[in-house]
């Protein structure tokens, strides 16, 4: 037999194959398995071993079927406990199956050693000899399964004769295979297309045969269990408030199944919110699966939702509880099939529900608004509409209260209920309980367990803490509640939905309506027996309105006349003739534009302006002024008012018109602007700053004096309050005073410290003046600012001065009484001389401060007159220089003068300027240590658009220190340096400097750095421009 196999040529085997499997191919009742079946036992027939393999959507390899013995078959399965059929792989794992279905090409092996160890990974190493020994010796070649491009699986076949030439032949086969394999898969794909478009023939003819829901999906999961053979299924619904799922249709579902999942809870609402369905085999496994199913013993599950357009009204789920059940995606298909149809069922029966109760509502609204339009018995009405609405929401009672707002108090007029005396007793307060609550609020509201509600209270003669269901919706007509309207269910079971409010409001509607038409009745009949009584009153008054009218027009001080359409004069008054010099007679009758009044441009103007206020174009009532020329060539200046004259349907029929003589009135606006231009030219050149603010303090006027003053702008100003200028020199209660005060309506006086915009300060005589209106109000601020920072700094200074001058007085007078007391005392003839020269330098001292005070005071009240004239400055320094060469060679000074040989003539006096040069000079040699040197120094410079000539006093005596040079020119103001060296001086001296080369229009400088032998510097300028030296 073996002989006979080896002779066996390759095309034979081909051949052989190819026949077996194209046999089974055409054979319209063949399946994959039938494909694989054929290839196998034809390879077996002629002893070949090979395998089929498919790949899973999972991308595992599954084995179909192996042409292995069974004898064989079995004493593997017992080595390795695997079965061949159905056994499951990961082709990523076998090297030849991850090269075949990368290169989509057949690979030849002669390592089948290598190769079951990859298949069969879990057979340890010592069993793979007697693994191959049951497979027998041989080569393998393994051949992909291509389908449109792409592998669907592999096919084996192992042989000892097979080598790597036998590729192609075996790919060959593969190929064939494949298109075997389509061809049945295709006939299959059709088959069960036409299968599940019978079944939805068959469920759709279902649907027009019976319109019954219940009914309709009892009969789809009988289908679906026909289809998919599950032990048990049900549909389960969405209720319309989207968060409660019903289970009304089930079969075969144990009771512990049957409880509902609350929201986001097991694969329904996941199957449900996702829009996909599911296809489990093991349900266990899953994350979602719900405990009461697994005890229920389900394993496979398939679950569809039920989606109706772009709604998901359900979904539909089967269930496998035996050992073998299991669910195809071809029992998916066709469960989706029916699902769509199920879906269009349960939605167009709820349509169909809605219309139906909508429909119910409608008639039953309709007829209470017959009720109400039949009879004005408000009781009847109510009690009808108390009736309906208990019908109609399938209650079990009903009641209306209605508020009295005399007393406030909530009465039950209609009470459908089996306690109804009780009810119709009981009174309340308006805002007391649940119905009282909705009446004060005027909102409706549900409640579905009012024991539960703090705001209940108990009717006396009701049950007690009875289970009920309560809506109470308000009787609201034009914004106002006249009552409540409440419905009642017994039991927690029923409870009420916003659609079962939304018709209890419609019903409280007509309540309100039939109530308020009650009223309204009762109002009429009492109003037209009142407007007969008042028409002839009405009819009284229009009498003598008119007999009034008509006085109070022909007495008018304004002319006053009536237009129609086309501009002719219907009327006007005695005072409309006077004015334009003529008579009523001549006026009646004519044209407005027909009249000599007016000026031609004016006449313009008019005409355009009265057609368009006919035609509607233009304002109905409007005031303008107008030049009227008379007769006799008066100009009249007016104020013509213009009204437009409508019918009850605000169509024009003509113009009224007032005429007023403004002569007086624009005779005094001048009068009133020749007064603001005069008070605004005084505001304008006052010295002191005014301002004016409203009552509310808010800035309303700033003169430039006031601008000048804060250095605040008007525009800046404009609008801000008082409180920009406040400084924190004045605490709250000074402003609380004034406040106070002016509020009163009184003047308030005193002196501020105020702040300017840049954050400088200055202190003002302040007066605050309120303006009255005739009644007393206030109504206006004025507020004037008198600056007195100047005074105040002249104020400090003289005390400051006198404080000064006291003390350096008291000083050498005391040592003068010292002194005297001595010598009185002493004997000694020389101690007394040694007394009497301190008190001779004591005396000069004092002399010498007499002297500088009255300088000065001479200086600062102008007493001290300027005796200018032409002088050279260069002289005048050599000349002091010589008088005190002498005096500084004697102190060990050197003393040198530095003039400018072209130095100019100044306009100045001789006298003052040279005592200011003569101490300087003295200071420089009193705080110059012996071997020191002071120079004198001229010089001419151009400084801001001036000529200067400087004289400077420099010495290299002890300087001046950097904090003591800004008082060095303060009165009485002496330094380190005199105290330590015990120069004599006043202090005044500088200062008296520093006020006689201002009188001349110059300043002095000093520049030092403080140090010993650095000395100082001081320079002295002054113009050369006569017009620069003031007297």
């Amino acid at each position: 037999m073996a002989k006979a196999k080896k002779q066996t040529t390759h095309e034979t085997i081909l051949a052989s194959i190819l026949r077996a499997t194209a046999a089974v191919a055409r054979q319209d009742t063949s399946s994959e398995d039938d494909v694989i079946r054929a290839v196998t036992d034809e390879l077996q027939h002629l002893g070949l071993r090979g395998t089929l393999v498919l790949l899973l959507p999972n991308g595992r390899l599954v084995f179909k079927t192996h042409s292995l013995a069974s004898a064989a078959a079995k004493a593997l399965k017992k080595i390795t406990g695997i079965g061949i059929a159905d056994h499951e792989i990961d082709p990523a794992n076998v090297d030849l199956f991850r090269e075949i279905f990368s290169t989509k090409q057949a690979a030849f092996s002669d390592d089948r050693r290598k190769v079951l160890s990859q298949v069969i990974p879990s057979a340890p190493a010592s069993l793979l000899p007697s693994i191959l020994k049951i497979l027998g010796p041989g080569n393998v070649i393994f051949a992909p399964l291509i389908l449109n491009d792409e592998p669907v699986g592999a096919i084996t076949v192992t042989a000892e004769w097979l080598t790597a030439d036998d590729v192609p032949l075996i790919s060959a086969l593969a190929d064939h295979v494949s298109i075997s394999l389509d061809r049945v898969r295709n006939r299959k794909a059709i088959e069960s297309s036409l299968a599940i478009q019978h079944l939805r023939t068959q469920v759709a003819e279902m649907l027009t045969s019976d319109l019954d829901l219940p009914s309709v999906m009892e009969r789809i999961l009988q289908f679906g269990k026909e289809i998919t053979g599950a032990d048990s299924g049900a549909i389960a619904l969405i209720e319309p408030d989207g968060e409660t799922l019903t289970f009304p249709y089930s079969f075969g579902v144990p009771e512990k199944m049957k409880k509902m999942p609350p929201q986001g809870s097991g694969l329904i609402w996941i199957t449900l919110k996702e829009r996909k369905a599911m296809l489990l085999e093991d349900y266990s496994e899953h994350l979602d699966a719900l405990k009461p199913a697994v005890e229920a013993g389900v394993r496979a599950l398939l679950g569809v939702p039920l989606i109706a357009g772009d709604d998901v009204v359900g979904g539909m789920a089967f269930f496998g509880r035996s050992k073998d059940s299991k669910f195809t995606r071809e029992h998916l298909a066709q469960i989706e099939s029916i699902a769509e149809i199920a879906a269009v069922a349960v939605k167009n029966a709820r349509l169909f529900s809605e219309a139906q109760r909508l429909a119910k509502e409608s008639q039953a609204l309709i007829y209470t608004a017959h009720s109400i339009s039949a009879s004005l018995d408000t009781e009847t009405v109510l009690d009808e509409i108390a009736t309906q609405a208990n019908h109609l929401l399938d209650c079990d009672g009903s009641r209306i209260h209605l508020v009295d707002y005399d007393t406030g108090t909530v009465r039950c007029v209609v009470a459908r209920e089996p306690n109804a005396e009780e009810l119709l007793a009981f009174e309340f307060k308006v805002g007391e309980g649940m119905t009282g609550g909705v009446i004060e609020r005027g909102q409706p509201i549900v409640i579905n367990d009012p024991t539960a509600d703090p705001n209940s209270i108990q009717v006396p003669g009701t049950p007690e803490d009875e289970p009920e269901c309560l809506a109470i919706v308000p009787l609201t007509i034009r914004q106002r509640t006249l009552g409540s309207m409440t419905v009642r269910r017994l039991g927690l079971d029923r409870p009420f939905t916003d659609k079962d409010l939304d018709l209890l409001s419609a019903f409280a509607a007509q309540a309100a309506v039939s109530i308020e038409n009650a009223n309204l009745f009762g109002q009429i009949e009492a109003q037209a027996q009142l407007l007969e009584l008042q028409v002839e009153e009405r009819t009284r008054e229009l009498s003598l309105s008119e007999a009034r009218y008509r006085s109070l027009v022909e007495s008018a001080q304004s002319g006053i006349f009536q237009l129609d359409l086309e501009g002719r004069i219907l009327y006007g008054n005695q005072a409309l003739a006077s004015m334009f010099e003529t008579e009523i007679e001549d006026l009646i009758g004519k044209r407005f534009d027909s009249l000599s009044f007016y000026q031609p441009k004016q006449l313009g103007q008019l005409l355009e302006s009265f057609d368009q206020r006919i035609r509607g174009k233009r304002e109905p009532t409007e005031a303008y002024e107008l030049e009227f020329q008379t007769p006799s060539g008066r100009t009249i200046p007016t104020l013509v008012g213009v009204s437009l004259i409508t019918d009850e349907e605000g169509n024009p029929q003509g113009l009224t018109g007032l005429v007023t003589d403004i002569s007086e009135r624009i005779e005094l606006e001048e009068a009133l602007k020749a007064e603001r231009d005069r008070l605004d030219a005084i505001l304008g050149h006052i010295g002191d700053a005014v301002m004016v603010t409203d009552a509310e303090a808010s800035i309303q006027f700033v003169n430039p004096a006031w601008e000048r003053l804060n250095n605040y702008s008007f525009k800046e100003a404009l609008g801000k309050t008082p409180d920009i200028l406040q400084s924190a020199k004045h605490d709250d209660a000074f402003y609380s005073e004034m406040q106070e005060t002016i509020a009163q309506g009184t003047t308030w006086q005193g002196e501020v410290t105020n702040r300017r915009k840049d954050g400088s300060t200055y202190e003002a005589a302040l007066t605050i003046t309120p303006v009255l209106s005739p009644t007393g109000t206030v109504i206006n601020y004025v507020s004037v600012y008198h600056d007195i920072s100047a005074l105040k700094e002249i104020d400090r200074l003289k005390s400051r001065f006198v404080s000064d001058v006291s003390h350096e007085l008291r000083t050498p007078l005391t040592n003068i009484r010292l002194y005297l007391d001595l010598i009185a005392r002493v004997k000694d003839r020389g101690k007394t001389e040694r007394y009497l020269k301190t008190l001779s330098r004591e005396s000069d001292r004092l002399a010498n401060l007499i002297d500088d005070l009255l300088s000065l005071s001479r200086i600062d009240v102008g007493t001290t007159q300027l005796y200018r004239r032409p002088m050279n400055v260069n002289d005048l320094l050599r000349s002091l220089a010589e008088d005190r060469r002498s005096l500084a060679a004697k102190q060990g000074l050197q003393l040198e003068i530095i003039t400018a040989s072209d130095l100019p003539e100044i306009l100045g006096d001789e006298r003052l300027l040279s005592q200011v040069f003569t101490n300087l000079l003295t200071n420089a040699m009193n705080y110059t240590q012996e071997g020191g040197e002071i120079t004198l120094r001229t010089r001419s410079e151009s400084e801001a658009s001036m000529d200067w000539i400087i004289v400077e006093v420099e010495d290299s005596g002890l300087g001046i220190p950097l904090d003591e040079q800004s008082e060095i020119f303060t009165r009485f103001f002496r330094g380190a340096a005199s105290k330590s060296t015990g120069a004599p001086g006043t202090g005044l001296g500088l200062a008296i400097c520093d006020e006689i080369i201002h009188r001349h229009g110059g300043h002095i400088t000093v520049s030092s750095e403080g140090k010993p032998e650095k000395g100082s510097c001081f320079s002295v300028w002054l113009p050369v421009d006569l017009e620069t030296s003031q007297d």
